[in-house]
């Protein structure tokens, strides 16, 4: 896996733009169209991804090598104008990932700062569920939590009473056991044990801290194939916050129970 934060470095859009240089160089050549074409897709998202230069500087270079090619004639204009195209579906899509990602921090920020304000277990539990629901309102929503004998309940929130899970190895007790997240894109009633009836997938991750299961934090839709593997990995960031603020909760319990058995008081 590549690191989150690298530095971007001056040499890297150097050898982008001598590939640039090369390959517009070869297509003209040869009045290749499409290499012309493929050379400047890669250098636009090289440039993107390992260059320390803007996005806008990026495309302009691209943009701006397209046109000295269709002014000097080896290319059409409607060739040229098939390839601006194919640069606005890229910008786009780029711009939309860019803001699907730029969506998700702000929103486990958040989910995060909800459960650290919660006064008590209940609180937690509500504002998990809550901020759950917010992040998937398509979705039913479930916090599942392991009581000190490990048996998996689901707990009262939001004036709905809680419910013990049976040991019936439905997906809940699998996440739970194995300690690994699942995606089912299509449920099996009798298999998976939803607790939706009306589930058609779902993805269930566990919730844990400092090597210790506290629970599962499941999502079900009511169509299938509705979550794919970065919805997964969303859910495990969020199930992971969930654990952290269970686990200072019960930590904080204890050193005050601790604190009022030395208390000669």
């Amino acid at each position: 896996m590549p690191p989150v934060f690298r530095p971007r470095r001056f040499w890297t859009s150097v050898l982008w733009l001598v590939f640039l240089a090369a390959g517009a160089a070869f297509s003209c050549i040869f009045g290749v169209f499409a290499f012309f074409t493929a050379v400047l897709v890669a250098v636009f998202i090289g440039l993107n991804e390992f260059g320390r230069w803007p996005y806008k500087t990026n495309l302009v270079i691209c943009a701006g090598t397209a046109v000295v090619v269709a002014v000097a004639g080896i290319f059409t204009w409607m060739e040229i104008t098939s390839l601006f195209v194919l640069f606005f579906t890229m910008s786009a899509y780029m711009f939309y990932f860019r803001d699907r990602t730029s969506r998700l921090i702000p929103a486990l920020e958040t989910f995060a700062a909800s459960l650290a304000k919660a006064p008590d277990f209940d609180s937690i539990i509500e504002n998990a569920w809550r901020g759950m629901q917010e992040m998937a309102p398509a979705a039913a929503v479930f916090v599942i939590l392991a009581d000190i004998e490990g048996c998996l309940y689901i707990p009262d929130h939001f004036g709905q009473p809680g419910r013990a899970l049976k040991r019936n190895g439905g997906t809940p007790w699998k996440v739970f056991a194995s300690g690994r997240p699942i995606n089912i894109p299509r449920v099996s009633t009798g298999r998976d044990q939803p607790l939706d009836r009306d589930a058609l997938s779902l993805i269930s991750v566990p919730i844990t801290a400092r090597a210790e299961k506290l629970g599962v934090l499941q999502l079900e839709a009511g169509t299938a194939g509705a979550f794919s593997e970065e919805d997964v990995a969303k859910l495990s960031l969020a199930a992971m916050i969930i654990g952290q603020e269970l686990y200072m909760f019960e930590a904080s319990e204890v050193v005050e129970e601790e604190d009022g058995v030395d208390d000669p008081d």
